[in-house]
């Protein structure tokens, strides 16, 4: 026994009133199958990812400028623009489905080539291969991501049956998971057991251990001792009250921002503009009714011969002119304001609509995140392919910072399987073609210098090596090779009848003059295609 194992051996006994308290309080909210209908149910689930509310302005700018004690408020202001706004919608999409998560792995404590043909190491790898064919991480680690662009942090418990494992979603809400430190592995965090006390909780749908402690905590009474400092692994000998800190084989967080504790979402700053999408929205709709609209002015003629003593001076009575105005609008219609007539110097009044106000904010507001609208939103801005390339490569960097978490993810839950090799697994790509497409011309290029790394040349066209070389064996296996007709290189060949010049170039290769024409179609009456 460790000593730290020896530390947490004693139970620390809470004081009778207080077991009491704890009891009674359970018992109020009472936990039974009773409590349980597919309407709570539904309800729960809802509770662990959508908490929106409603910011006003002030309210966003008090939570804005103490963000460590407005967490939760952050959170639910993200969800409803999420919900609020499509622009902010669409930004988070983009990037919660940037990754393109394809794997390759190395061994890191082999140390003779002839190990790779042992028995030992073919056994750990079949352990992991096991895994990542009962594991579908491109799915679990993309919802992953997008709900830590929403709410910065995703909060999860592994859970494994019949040798499929999945990622069970906990609480995002800061009222029942709570960030509480790191690890050799990642960060750490402490779960509220008020969750399961909750109608609509089922404690069976959730882990052998939350199980043991909700048992441990609301039935005996008897606490374990807290120390922060305990080792991942054992974290489960400590408590605090209801907060049960989780090790790391139990649950794992993710966030976007792993080096600060505070759960800020990312897309924060912008915020204060998309606060103001309405009032610019009904700006824009007043400025388009004003447009849509035309009005009749004029002046209304004065009486020439009259004597002084006389009150009205002008050439017709108010009664007249109203009924002249209502036989004018009635020819009119509803389109066109007439504000007097019969008049002298009738003038037609428009309000034309050269002010797209509302185009112009959410152009200037989404440009404040960073990212490349034009990648995202059609615009009439005609893009510059380098610019676009770059911009995409700074998303790139910034996505790709993601990568080592759920590496990291993925090397604990393989090494705790295996016995003497232990395995390093990585991440790499974006889900764009021209990323892909580079990542293969640059293997295939090493591959003919005789530079052949198989894992790579998987991983750059969307496979797990498992994958890549399970389909190598099947065709080989089932003679495919056999069937193949030999490809010839162009150089080889002579030209079809009616067709000359260079090969058409892939739509990633074009320039921006070559992108104009190719869009254009002005290649066409000399002999190329669209």
């Amino acid at each position: 026994m460790t000593k730290q194992e020896e530390q947490f051996s004693e139970k620390v006994l809470v004081p009778e009133e207080d077991v009491w308290n704890v009891l009674e309080f359970a018992k109020a909210f009472g936990y039974s199958n009773a409590m349980l209908t597919p309407l709570l149910v539904s309800q729960r689930l809802k509770d662990i990812t959508l908490n929106s509310a409603q910011a006003t302005e002030a309210k966003l700018i008090e939570a804005m400028n103490a963000p460590k004690d407005n967490e939760k408020a952050l959170q639910s202001f993200s969800q409803d623009f999420e919900i609020q706004s499509q622009v902010y919608k669409k930004l988070l999409s983009y990037l919660g489905n940037f990754l393109a998560f394809d794997m390759s792995y190395e061994c890191t404590n082999v140390s003779k080539a002839e190990e790779y043909k042992s028995p030992a190491y073919r056994k750990d790898l079949d352990v992991f291969k096991k895994f990542v064919d009962g594991f579908d991480y491109r799915k679990e680690f993309t919802v992953a991501v997008n709900e830590m662009l929403r709410n910065e942090a995703y909060f999860c418990a592994p859970r494994t049956m019949d040798n499929r494992m999945t990622l069970q979603e906990l609480p995002s809400s800061v009222d029942y998971t709570m960030i509480d430190g790191h690890s050799i592995d990642g960060l750490t965090f402490s779960f509220n057991m008020y969750w399961f006390i909750q109608p609509g909780v089922d404690l069976l749908m959730y882990p052998e251990f939350f199980q043991k402690k909700f048992k441990s905590l609301w039935s005996s009474g008897v606490l374990s001792k807290y120390v922060p400092s305990i080792s991942a692994n054992l974290r489960g000998q400590s408590s605090w009250v209801y907060w049960q800190p989780v090790p790391n084989d139990v649950g794992w967080v993710f966030k976007f921002n792993p080096y600060i504790a505070t759960r800020v979402p990312y897309f924060a700053g912008l915020f204060l503009d998309l606060i103001q999408q309405p009032l610019i929205r009904a700006l824009q709709k007043n400025i388009n009714m004003s447009a849509a609209s035309n009005m009749i002015l004029g002046q209304i003629g004065m009486l020439k011969d009259t004597m002084s003593k006389e009150k009205n001076q002008f050439s017709i009575t108010a009664e007249k002119l109203g009924n002249f105005l209502s036989v004018v609008k009635a020819a009119v219609g509803e389109s066109i304001k007439v504000a007097a007539a019969p008049l002298e110097n009738l003038q037609a009044v428009s309000f034309p609509a050269n002010n797209e106000v509302y185009s112009s904010f959410l152009k200037t507001s989404l440009a404040t995140s960073g990212i490349n609208t034009n990648l995202i939103f059609t615009s009439d801005v005609r893009p510059n392919s380098t610019e676009s390339q770059l911009s995409l490569n700074v998303d790139e960097q910034m996505m790709f910072a993601l990568y080592p978490q759920f590496e990291s993810f993925m090397n604990f839950h393989i090494n705790k399987k295996t016995k003497k090799y232990k395995f390093k697994v990585h991440f790499e790509g974006s889900q764009f073609f021209n990323n892909r497409a580079e990542r293969f011309d640059k293997q295939m290029s090493l591959a003919e210098k005789g530079i052949v790394m198989p894992h790579k040349i998987a991983a750059s066209i969307g496979m797990n090596p498992f994958e890549f070389q399970r389909n190598m064996d099947e065709a080989r296996a089932l003679g495919w090779t056999e069937t193949l007709t030999p490809i010839f290189s162009s150089f080889q060949l002579s030209g079809k009848e009616g067709e000359s010049g260079r090969p058409q170039k892939e739509d990633g290769d074009l320039s921006d003059s070559g992108v104009e024409t190719r869009g254009a179609g002005s290649n066409i009456d000399r002999g190329g295609k669209v």
